[in-house]
């Protein structure tokens, strides 16, 4: 979640959000002066120059640490987290029919990952049920439009989507070629694994295509005659389509 969206579900200040933010990621030893963001995995920075001075935009934080956060705010949220867990814990420890012995070692594995995948998703969805339907579905008001995390969104409500993709699929939707993508996931060191059946490295889609805006905003567009997009940081980058295309089409799927 970026730090924009817990303000809204927390009924927060965006500059306080930003400054507890910072303060837990001091707190867990992965933010400070010293530090590199880019570093660490699990949450990313973007800037943008206020009056002559570099301050921060936005944050996003993985589902670990924006569950760090948000239940950091009320005790009774923590309550109803612990809650959550402790029933997790119960049918995980029910007993199972015993798999064949033919592949059981794969079997177990595809079972594990299946149950850590699930155990995340209902833990975040605990933590939103307890803020309250208030929260999620009484917003006063038409819902503001969030563009910087429309493909977070996009991502998320889409089911048959799944949160790791493979680079190649992601290099379509950005407009990028394979290259680039790997040299963005490694610039913002953004969530990435290896996928049993799945050939290559997959990343996160939902920080992907958030990262992608995000170089985009903050790179000068190529010159006439000219291909390639510059980023003061990130170097010199081609795309393939139009940034309106990309953040209309390249996060529902292809």
């Amino acid at each position: 979640m970026s730090s924009s969206e817990i303000a809204v579900v927390t009924d927060k200040e965006p500059k306080h959000v930003v400054r507890d933010i910072k303060t837990m990621l001091e707190q867990l030893g992965i933010y400070g002066p010293n530090l590199d963001d880019n570093d660490f995995k699990g949450f990313f920075i973007s800037y943008k120059d206020y009056c002559g001075r570099t301050v921060i935009d936005e944050i996003w934080l993985n589902e670990d640490l924006s569950m760090t956060l948000i239940t950091g705010y009320d005790p009774k949220r923590r309550l109803a987290l612990i809650e959550q867990w402790q029933g997790m814990k119960k049918v995980l420890e029910q007993p199972r029919i015993e798999a064949p012995t033919t592949y059981q070692t794969a079997d177990m594995l595809s079972l594990a990952r299946v149950v850590a995948e699930a155990t995340a998703s209902a833990t975040m969805k605990a933590v939103m049920e307890v803020m309250g339907s208030n929260l999620i579905s009484a917003t006063p008001g038409e819902p503001k439009p969030l563009h910087v995390d429309h493909a977070a969104q996009t991502a998320q409500e889409e089911t048959k989507e799944p949160e790791y993709v493979p680079v190649h699929k992601v290099s379509w939707a950005a407009g990028m070629s394979d290259a680039t993508c790997r040299r963005l996931v490694s610039f913002y060191d953004l969530p990435n694994c290896q996928l049993d059946g799945v050939r290559g490295l997959c990343v996160h889609r939902a920080f992907f295509m958030s990262a992608v805006e995000v170089l985009i905003k903050g790179s000068t567009p190529p010159a006439k005659g000219r291909k390639r997009w510059q980023h003061p940081e990130f170097g010199g980058f081609e795309l393939r389509k139009d940034p309106a295309e990309i953040f209309c089409e390249g996060d529902h799927g292809e």
